[in-house]
C-alpha cells in the first residue's frame, strides 16, 4: 500500500468540502437585517408649529407661531396640547387668554367635529368684563380650529361642568371659530 494514499484521500476530501462550503455561501439567502432596538424602533419627533391666538391691546387676536417638539396625530392630544400651550401665555408679550393657571382635565371629541375642552374652573375674579370672556373663549376656539382643522366648534367646561353663561358670553352650546376677531 502507498503510504501517501491515505494523505491524498484525506486531501481531496477536504478540498471537497471547502468547495461545498463556498458553493453554499454564494447560494444562501442574504442575513436577515439585524432586529430593532428600542432607540431605533421609536420614530424621531420632528419639530411642528402651532398657530395660538392671544389677546392684544387693540381688543383684537393677534397671531403667535409656536415651536413643539411634535404635533400628536391624534385630535383629543393635539387639542390638550394647544391647550397647555395657551395657558403657558404669549412669548411676544401679549396678554394671556387663560387669565388663571388653568389645567386641561379632559377632552373630547365627537363625529361632527365639535370639541369639549375641560378647564380647572377660574377664580371668582379671574376673568372680567366683556372683552375678557370673548378673549377667553375665542382665543380658545380659533386656536384649537387653526391646529386642528376637523373641529368645527368647541364646547368649554370648568370644572367638568356645562355654564350656560360666563357673565355676558353664552356657553350654553359649541362655539365656532370667530376670524373676524383676529388682527390682519
Amino acid at each position: 500500500m502507498n503510504p501517501l494514499r491515505p494523505i491524498v484521500a484525506t486531501l481531496v476530501v477536504l478540498a471537497a468540502l471547502a468547495v461545498v462550503v463556498l458553493l453554499s455561501r454564494r447560494h444562501a439567502a442574504p442575513a436577515p437585517p439585524p432586529a430593532p432596538t428600542a432607540e431605533s424602533a421609536a420614530p424621531t419627533p420632528v419639530p411642528a408649529l402651532l398657530i395660538l391666538f392671544f389677546p392684544g391691546d387693540d381688543a383684537m387676536l393677534h397671531r403667535e407661531a409656536r415651536e413643539v417638539p411634535e404635533l400628536p396625530a391624534a385630535i383629543p392630544a393635539r387639542i390638550k396640547l394647544v391647550m397647555e400651550e395657551l395657558v403657558a401665555g404669549s412669548r411676544q408679550g401679549l396678554a394671556p387668554a387663560v387669565p388663571w393657571g388653568a389645567t386641561v382635565q379632559a377632552v373630547f371629541v365627537d363625529r361632527d367635529g365639535n370639541a369639549w375642552v375641560d378647564l380647572t374652573p377660574p377664580p371668582a375674579d379671574a376673568v372680567s368684563g366683556t372683552d375678557g370672556e370673548l378673549d377667553l373663549a375665542y382665543a380658545t376656539v380659533n386656536s384649537i380650529a387653526a391646529n386642528c382643522p376637523d373641529v368645527r366648534r368647541v364646547q368649554l367646561l370648568f370644572g367638568g361642568q356645562q355654564v350656560a353663561t360666563f357673565g355676558h358670553l353664552d356657553l350654553s352650546r359649541p362655539l365656532a371659530p370667530a376670524p373676524e376677531l383676529v388682527a390682519p
